[in-house]
């Protein structure tokens, strides 16, 4: 049966997806799922990978009263299905165009927001589709080659044990996501053992890290790109005065801030402070 806490985290997951409407459009040999909120111009946000809408969970609510938010489960993940084979980076990324095309009209303008993996995605696809995002806006997203290093994350899937399995999605979220311990809370978890439960997709070798690199000087947007990274994001590898520098080598018109308190995840970190600065990079003319 599930803990009073537990029950707690789900009622306020479903306080917030009560607000959606739902949407499905194809993936595979399946379903790719999308919620919608809100009303106004239209935000497109990508979570990032083994995540699902919830990595927005504390970002919606805030943007909800001024924007139409598309908040797709990426094929693989969340209640998503898998894409088809082969698996490739840009097949996965022309799943999620082909689904955005047939939901908001070329007409729209339109803005983009990516979390790491959802970020290299965002960048492809304006990429891919010259001039469809207005302002693009990344977070968690590394602009070095990758270095190949591995985190020594704990495998949940072998732990039956309840308090022993808490001790490892606590390993894994600060090895991943949340720099500061204290930030790590019950919720959290919560959404970190809903989303890392449900990822479907095998652990391929496409990655949207490195496709980023390439990709950042050919994305055409009508608006600015913007990043909103966390100033202690421990999975980037890179401090922010690196990231900035080679931010400005691949995209000398991008702008960059790096909030303090906050790791990977920096939108769950310091959700009052991403969702102000999320809001300013969008309000840009």
């Amino acid at each position: 049966m599930p803990s009073v806490a537990q029950r707690d985290h789900d009622f306020a997951i479903r306080d917030v997806e009560s607000l959606a409407m739902r949407f499905e459009t194809p993936c595979g040999a399946g379903k790719m799922v999308w919620r919608k909120w809100g009303n106004g111009r239209p935000v497109l946000l990508l979570h990032g990978g083994s995540g699902s809408w919830l990595h927005w969970l504390r970002t919606v609510p805030a943007l909800a009263s001024r924007y139409t938010l598309w908040v797709p489960d990426m094929p693989g993940m969340g209640e998503s299905d898998l894409p088809p084979l082969p698996y490739s980076f840009d097949r996965y990324a022309a799943v999620i165009e082909r689904g955005l095309r047939s939901l908001v009209p070329e007409s729209d303008r339109l803005d983009a927001v990516g979390f790491s993996f959802g970020g290299g995605v965002a960048v492809r696809l304006a990429r891919r589709h010259d001039g469809r995002f207005h302002h693009l806006v990344l977070s968690g997203v590394n602009f070095f080659q990758p270095t190949g290093l591995k985190r020594q994350l704990v495998s949940l899937a072998r732990i039956d044990d309840p308090v022993e399995r808490m001790k490892g999605v606590r390993k894994n979220l600060q090895a991943m996501l949340i720099a500061h311990e204290r930030n790590i809370d019950g919720l959290a978890m919560r959404l970190y053992g809903l989303d890392t439960a449900r990822r479907r997709l095998p652990r391929v070798p496409f990655s949207g890290f490195p496709s980023l690199r390439a990709d950042l000087p050919e994305a055409r947007v009508r608006g600015r790109i913007s990043v909103i990274s966390g100033a202690d994001d421990q999975v980037v590898g890179h401090g922010r005065d690196e990231q900035a520098a080679m931010l400005r080598s691949l995209r000398p018109d991008a702008g960059y801030q790096a909030l303090e308190g906050a790791g990977h995840w920096v939108m769950y970190e310091a959700a009052p402070d991403y969702n102000k600065a999320l809001l300013g990079a969008l309000e840009q003319a």
